[in-house]
């Protein structure tokens, strides 16, 4: 397995195996999907308004290709550590792109009492998609530290523009950290299911193996 994992294709494995990379590409499959909609909707309109976002201007139609490329290879039934490697890189570097963009350029209400940023959906989704390609401890150490420094950004970068906005900032903030703390919950919360779930069916494994071999033995001895 590990002597082929930079090159995995699924016509290659059998069994739990290749029921455990069907079901994770199938997720890649959907998760790549959905985004790819929302770019291509949100560029179009972007097209149309007089104010124009720079990050969707000049980073959407970077993204949507290397996106749909990334679903064309799961529905083929392509499989590579190497590509889970540079997926999170490539989400941890965008989600920084974005928020800096937001930092530096932002589109802000009149009123002071709310600002709603994609910067942080966007770290949100990333931080989604990092918890499934990473284990839990390292994708948290990541996610805690793209929210530190996306967080950051707006403050050290351009504070004079987002200080009438402090209570509002506070808030976006806030929930976005509130929402990432959940997902990191339910992630490591799943991995503790999974791992007490491998270890049962390996003591039921290793039961049934015993009955058998202490069967066999039995009658072994058997006149």
């Amino acid at each position: 397995m590990e002597g082929q994992g930079h090159d995995l294709h699924l016509l290659h494995i059998t069994g739990d195996e290749r029921r455990s990379f069907e079901e994770k590409r199938w997720i890649f499959v959907f998760l790549t999907l959905a985004p790819l909609i929302g770019l291509t909707a949100t560029y179009a309109v972007q097209l149309t308004q007089p104010v124009r976002e720079p990050f969707v201007m000049y980073s959407y139609p970077v993204m949507a290709p290397i996106m749909l490329g990334s679903m064309l290879w799961n529905l083929l039934g392509g499989y590579s550590r190497l590509a889970e490697r540079i997926t999170v890189v490539l989400l941890a570097v965008l989600a920084v792109l974005h928020n800096l963009s937001f930092a530096l350029k932002p589109t802000l209400p009149e009123s002071p009492s709310f600002v709603g940023s994609a910067s942080y959906w966007t770290l949100v989704l990333h931080a989604c998609v990092i918890l499934l390609l990473l284990p839990v401890r390292q994708a948290g150490h990541l996610v805690g530290t793209l929210y530190l420094i996306c967080v950051a950004l707006p403050w050290v970068l351009n504070a004079e523009t987002f200080t009438p906005y402090l209570g509002a900032m506070i808030r976006t903030q806030g929930a976005t950290f509130s929402v990432l703390l959940a997902i990191l919950c339910l992630a490591w919360y799943r991995q503790r299911y999974v791992d007490r779930a491998r270890e049962a069916l390996m003591l039921r494994q290793l039961a049934i193996s015993d009955l058998f071999s202490s069967s066999g033995t039995q009658d072994s001895h058997r006149p």
